[in-house]
């Protein structure tokens, strides 16, 4: 079983998350809830739970405020659960932690369970949490967040600037950086599309996701295709054509 924690200061969304957990993830045991995040934040130091869905926006302490109250060394992983125009979200995005939009809905809250139970290191490495408070400060000065690029041996944050563009291959994502280097990331293309989109990157094909600012061309031959500065070629749906060449010009 995984045993998990709500924290959430509206009692009706700890209700109706419970309610969901107990239907439709039954593997999820919710093994104590708070609306009061300062309880939660002393029941955690004393206890150790598999998951915490927190809130992030809440009075007092919002859900940024009890991660820092926790401290770095976080022995669980966190699920975020917030509305989708709330401050943090692109934070939380860039730091590559996971999130679910109010109202949650059933099949978004199994994927983020079996996202869960995927995960080789169920808890968040404390460089992640660096991360999202740096991105958090960032957000609130209205600057450029950077973007963690987690795989296996590492956590990479690096600036969007760099990235050329994100190819996509089944539950993964190839990231190709300015260096020369590519980076296999262990989500999927959507999840980067969300991250960088503010960022002046756009989905010009299913399989890829391209930075606007490193495209060198367009080639309308074959079908039509981007030639980006790294030499790559990647292919442009027609449907998005129009929409891409608004954006380039």
């Amino acid at each position: 079983m995984i045993k998990a924690v709500i924290i959430d200061d509206e009692h009706h969304s700890i209700e109706t998350l419970k309610w969901k957990l107990e239907n439709y993830c039954p593997e999820v045991q919710v093994v104590a809830s708070f609306d009061r995040p300062a309880e939660g934040v002393a029941w955690l130091k004393l206890n150790a739970p598999d998951l915490l869905f927190l809130d992030i926006e809440m009075p007092m302490l919002n859900g940024f405020d009890v991660l820092e109250e926790l401290g770095k060394e976080i022995s669980f992983d966190v699920i975020f659960t917030t509305a989708y125009d709330n401050f943090g979200i692109q934070a939380v995005k860039c730091s590559a932690l996971d999130y679910l939009l109010k109202p949650v809905q059933n099949k978004e809250l199994k994927e983020a369970i079996e996202k869960h139970q995927r995960k080789s290191n169920r808890r968040i490495p404390s460089e992640q949490i660096d991360a999202l408070m740096t991105n958090i400060q960032a957000e609130r000065k209205g600057k450029m967040g950077r973007i963690a690029l987690a795989s296996k041996e590492s956590i990479e944050f690096v600036d969007p600037a760099v990235i050329i563009c994100c190819e996509a291959s089944s539950n993964y994502t190839t990231v190709y950086l300015t260096d020369n280097r590519k980076k296999v990331i262990s989500r999927i293309l959507k999840d980067f599309e969300d991250m960088l989109t503010p960022y002046h990157f756009f989905r010009a094909h299913n399989s890829f996701l391209v930075n606007l600012k490193q495209v060198r061309e367009f080639i309308r031959g074959d079908g039509g295709y981007l030639l980006m500065e790294n030499k790559m070629k990647i292919p442009v749906s027609k449907n998005r054509r129009e929409e891409l060449m608004s954006l380039l010009l």
